[in-house]
């Protein structure tokens, strides 16, 4: 007997903390730390049945979640679901760092006023706040919304300018909210919005540089100076109808706020590997008219449907009824390639020229003139036409992580621009100080550029 008590004993204790590493479920409203992470639920009035399970970690180790939860809800009038961190060491915009939130999400609900993304309060400068409102700011970075935009459709709101943030395109607004519930029992203040201008680039998972939002609401005139919060929060609002039902699973939540990376961008333990590359990678479809044959460093001329790359030529001229691009710009003349519409080569590309017949058979052969002085080359991918060097200063370090994300530490804040091996920009970001970035952008290899260094790196 005594053997058996002790195992349903066991049975029970090692239920018990099956429990209490689940975290509470909350059906009230509630503001309480979990884990490191400080989480609230809000439940208008009291309305209709909640529920929220706090399932979050502290955020930290290789297999971290931050902080996340489950909750689902019914007959409410407006209830927010939310998790982040709440200051309270007068911490300003300025002050407390760089504010990233890495999150995940799955979510539904039967009404149209539903909104995920990050959400917090803030407060004006003293004195700085209009006339006829309060000192607090009500903020949010939109993810993924209904059909009904709060940003736009609130009372007075205006249109702020916008700004392209972690790849996204995103348009800012400012409202007003007259007599509704704020940190304080009801009263004025404003709201600031941050919305996908496309809802194509709604999503339910991603990297939020929270910290760039607010650096280009300052731009815009949408100015913030203490924080109170920030948070990734869930809501669902029907008001008086009371008709909401709905359910969450935030998966991923792990908010960083402050911190620095090392030089070569956050991870010393695996260092960025060298770039090689053979060949550069889209010679077929800008130079070579999507040829799959490609034959470097030859004395050859190309026959119909092949490319060829030499580093000069004299003349290069086709047979008649047939189309020889150079670098991609088309020779159709039948004649030297100073006597046709081009005048003069085109520029070199990759250290060379790409030769292609593009249509009808060959390069002219008659008395030796349509292949004449070749000398040869091999195409140089390691640059670009602007001979942009490998940094070697550290004066920034880049590192690319799983899921097109870009880790990007600088000194101080910077602009970051981002090119293509032709020397084409394809991205800009302002960085501060650290910070990680999600950009959108075929995988390959890339070259950075800040504080007048550079640095090769490949996208993941």
């Amino acid at each position: 007997m005594k053997n058996k008590i002790s195992l349903i004993s066991l049975a029970i204790i090692a239920l018990s903390s099956f429990a209490i590493a689940q975290g509470p479920t909350w059906t009230s409203n509630k503001i309480e730390p979990y884990n490191g992470y400080d989480y609230e639920l809000w439940n208008q009035n009291g309305a209709g049945s909640v529920n929220m399970k706090l399932t979050g970690d502290n955020g930290s180790g290789a297999n971290a979640k931050g902080g996340t939860f489950e909750a689902t809800w019914s007959g409410t009038e407006n209830v927010l679901f939310r998790s982040g961190k709440k200051f309270k060491n007068n911490e300003t915009v300025s002050s407390v760092g760089n504010i990233t939130v890495d999150f995940e999400a799955t979510w539904s609900s039967s009404d149209n006023v539903k909104m995920l993304g990050v959400y917090g309060w803030g407060y004006f400068a003293s004195g700085a706040q209009p006339s006829g409102f309060s000192d607090q700011i009500e903020y949010y970075i939109i993810q993924d919304r209904g059909s009904y935009n709060s940003a736009t459709s609130g009372t007075n709101c205006k249109e702020k300018g916008g700004a392209t943030i972690d790849g996204i395109a995103y348009k800012f607004t400012e409202c007003d909210r007259i007599n509704q519930p704020m940190l304080t029992g009801d009263g004025n203040f404003k709201q600031y919005f941050s919305y996908p201008t496309s809802t194509s680039s709604h999503r339910q998972k991603g990297l939020i540089t929270v910290s760039k939002h607010f650096e280009e609401w300052a731009k815009a005139g949408m100015s913030m100076n203490k924080l109170y919060e920030v948070a990734m929060k869930v809501e669902s609002y029907t008001g008086a109808s009371r008709n909401s039902n709905g359910s969450a699973k935030v998966t991923k939540n792990l908010l960083t706020i402050g911190g620095s990376l090392p030089p070569n961008g956050g991870d010393t333990e695996e260092p960025i590997p060298p770039i090689e590359i053979e060949v550069c990678p889209d010679y077929k479809t800008s130079y070579c008219g999507g040829s799959s044959v490609f034959d470097a460093n030859t004395i050859s001329a190309p026959s119909g449907g092949s490319c060829v790359f030499i580093k000069d030529f004299e003349v290069i001229q086709p047979s008649l009824s047939s189309t020889v691009s150079i670098n991609g710009i088309e020779n159709t003349c039948g004649d030297d390639w100073e006597d046709c519409l081009y005048n003069e080569k085109p520029e070199p590309v990759h250290g060379g020229y790409y030769v292609y017949v593009a249509s009808g058979s060959s390069i002219n052969d008659y008395e030796d003139n349509g292949w004449q002085s070749i000398e040869l080359g091999v195409p140089d991918c390691s640059v670009t036409p602007e001979a942009l060097q490998v940094s070697q200063a550290n004066l920034f370090g880049i590192r690319s992580l799983k899921g097109g994300i870009l880790q990007i530490n600088t000194k101080s804040p910077t602009r970051v621009e981002l090119f293509d091996l032709q020397g084409n920009k394809v991205a800009e970001y302002s960085v501060l100080g650290s910070q990680k970035i999600q950009v959108h952008l075929h995988k390959g290899v890339y070259i950075a550029k800040a504080n007048r260094q550079s640095l090769v790196f490949k996208l993941n």
